[in-house]
Order: C-alpha cells, then structure tokens, then sequence
C-alpha cells in the first residue's frame, strides 16, 4: 500500500489534492486531515550526552584495533 503525504494551505475552506497516476481511480481512499506543527515542535530531539562526572574515567587497556585471536588460529591457505 502506497503512502502519500501532501501539506497544503486551504483556500477558502476547501483542499484541493491531485492523486499521482500510480493511485488508480478503480479504488476507494481516504483522507486525514492534521494541522501542521510548528518546525520548532518538528525539531530534531536533543542528542544525549554522558555525565561529565564520566569524563577521564575509562582507560583502554589494550589496541581495540588488534584483533582478538592470532592469525596463527585460523585455518586459511
């Protein structure tokens, strides 16, 4: 099922939609009409941060890059 969402202003108290073609006239469809919010209430949410009481706290022990288990383990030719 297709989805189409259109923002519109209306004109004088009537909405006006034109349906792409891929949205054929053999089928019934419904409409549902919400007021735009604000952008501000659209915004994105505000991204999380750790406690500042955590900072200087961790210490790598070892290369996180190295990898787990020799090459020595693997069975490759």
């Amino acid at each position: 099922m297709e989805a189409l969402r259109i923002i519109t202003k209306p004109v004088n108290g009537q909405l006006v939609i034109d349906l792409p073609p891929s949205l054929t006239s053999d089928r019934q469809y419904e409409a549902i009409v919400l007021p735009v919010m604000s952008e501000d209430a659209v915004a994105t949410p505000r991204r999380r941060q750790p406690s500042q009481k955590l900072a200087g706290t961790v210490r790598l022990l070892d290369d996180p890059i190295a990898p787990a288990t020799p090459d020595s383990d693997w069975e490759f030719s």
